[in-house]
């Protein structure tokens, strides 16, 4: 019998609850993608970057914020926005209702960056700049 050259999951959004990984559990090698549920007032705990990661990040529910770069950006369901290695980023749910989002980026060739399994890895933190999420 032939391999299967597909993996399946079904993940409602009713179900997200925080953030759910799903790369590894789908047997991804080239992508890597989460789902984030936020709670009115919650987000990213600090802003980061990366030295090499670039990302999307879609809103599939709510009307969720992203802060690039200091710049407070409106993410209403639908809202897909791409984010450059080099650009501080955070998102979050400045309203009054769960926001989720879809998170994606890269899984490098083998031993890139070394001993990372994932670019998520190569995140540059700047733990000094703390978003403050509105809670309606």
């Amino acid at each position: 019998m032939a391999e299967a050259r597909y993996t399946k999951l079904s993940l409602p959004l009713g179900e997200v609850t925080e953030k759910h990984y799903l790369a590894r559990t789908l047997g991804c090698t080239g992508v890597g993608f989460s789902f984030v549920r936020y709670k009115p007032g919650q987000g990213g705990g600090h802003m980061h970057r990366h030295e090499v990661q670039e990302e999307i990040f879609a809103t599939l529910k709510g009307n969720g914020t992203i802060i690039i770069d200091g710049e407070r950006i409106p993410m209403p369901e639908g809202t897909i926005v791409r984010v450059s290695p080099e650009a501080y980023r955070a998102i979050g749910n400045d309203s009054g209702e769960d926001v989720i989002f879809l998170i994606v980026g890269g899984i490098p060739p083998k031993d890139f960056p070394p001993g990372q399994r994932t670019l998520f890895g190569d995140g540059i933190p700047d733990r000094a700049t703390i978003p403050q999420w509105q809670k309606p």
